[in-house]
C-alpha cells in the first residue's frame, strides 16, 4: 500500500516534530489519585522548543462503558496522547505528582509561552474548526475534548 501524504510513516509521529499542531483540553483519569483532571493535549508532538515539555502518555479509558467505534480505524487506541508538562520531560514526571500536568486553569501561561517562543495562534483555523465541531472530533472518544487552538511554529 502506498504512503498517505497526509499520515506518513502510517500515521506515526516519529519524533521530528510538527510545524501545525492542535492544543485541547481534555479530560484524563489519574489513576495513582483516582482522580480526573482537564489536562492539555497535544494532537501532534511539535516542532521547537515546545518538545521539551511534551510527553507521550498512557491514558485509561475514563469509564468502563467506554468503547472503540468499528469506525475508529486500524490506528486508533485508548493510551497514547501527548501531554503538556508542567516542567521538561528531562527532568522526569510522574502522575504521582500532583502538578506534572498543565491544565485547563493553564491556558494562558500556555497562550504565553507559545507566543514568547516562536509559535502563532492560527485563529482562523480555531475559529472555523471549533465553528463546525470538526476541531473536537478525533480519538477522545469520551466527547468531552474541547479545541482550544491550532498553532503553528514560525521557522
Amino acid at each position: 500500500m502506498e504512503e498517505s501524504p497526509f499520515y506518513p510513516s502510517g500515521g506515526n509521529n516519529n519524533g521530528s516534530g510538527s510545524i501545525f499542531f492542535s492544543i485541547y483540553v481534555e479530560p484524563y483519569l489519574n489513576s495513582y489519585y483516582k482522580t480526573y483532571q482537564n489536562i492539555i493535549t497535544l494532537d501532534s508532538f511539535p516542532a521547537g522548543p515546545l518538545q521539551k515539555m511534551v510527553a507521550r502518555i498512557s491514558t485509561p479509558k475514563l469509564s468502563p462503558f467506554q468503547e472503540l467505534s468499528p469506525m475508529s480505524g486500524e490506528n486508533a487506541v485508548f493510551g497514547c496522547k501527548f501531554a503538556l508538562m508542567r516542567y521538561p520531560v528531562s527532568t522526569g514526571f510522574s502522575i504521582k505528582y500532583k502538578n506534572s500536568f498543565m491544565v485547563d486553569a493553564d491556558v494562558p501561561a500556555v497562550l504565553n509561552y507559545l507566543g514568547m517562543n516562536g509559535y502563532m495562534i492560527d485563529t482562523d483555523l480555531t475559529r472555523i474548526l471549533q465553528k463546525s465541531g470538526i476541531g473536537n472530533a478525533g480519538y477522545d472518544y469520551s466527547g468531552k475534548r474541547t479545541l482550544v487552538c491550532n498553532v503553528r511554529r514560525i521557522i
